[in-house]
């Protein structure tokens, strides 16, 4: 009995301490930067996101180039894992036609005012190159890092949901 007291008081105190300490409990979005900072650069990495995804549907390599880091990394829905050089490859040589894209659920945890990790969802509509009607929705992971004043995504992560 004196045990089920024990076990029973450690996990209450447990649940109290990640329910009072900011950035501990379960799914809260966690800043290290001051609230004003956190804003801007999360409104900045929505802004480069979405034109990172209508660059799909524009083929607009230069803009990806600026914005995947020379050590830039993806992992795929399969589990492969792309370098930069082999994303490039993939996106120039992309048969399909993207005519929209959006994200929604797109979130930013900011951990400093040069490092922050952005999760969403995505949807691409188009058609495939012999000319059927393709639709895919995923979930991504971003890590993005500002480099020399510029944002870059250093590493990433898709997963397929439909």
């Amino acid at each position: 009995m004196k045990r089920l007291f024990l076990f029973t008081t450690f996990f209450a105190l447990t649940g109290l301490i990640f329910a009072l300490t900011p950035g501990l409990a379960p799914d809260t979005a966690y800043s290290a930067a001051p609230d004003d900072d956190a804003e801007k650069i999360t409104n900045e990495l929505m802004q480069l996101s979405n034109q990172w995804a209508k660059a799909f549907t524009h083929k607009d390599l230069s803009f990806v180039k600026r914005i995947w880091a020379d050590d830039f990394s993806y992992i795929m829905p399969d589990g492969t894992v792309y370098t930069r050089k082999a994303f490039l490859a993939l996106f120039e040589n992309d048969t399909n036609t993207y005519t929209s894209v959006a994200i929604t659920s797109f979130k930013v945890r900011v951990y400093d005012n040069n490092f922050a990790v952005a999760t969403g969802t995505d949807h691409f509509k188009g058609k495939d190159k012999d000319d059927k009607t393709t639709s895919h929705k995923g979930r991504f992971t971003n890590v993005w890092v500002r480099k020399s004043g510029t944002w870059q995504v250093v590493a990433g992560h898709a997963s397929k949901l439909e």
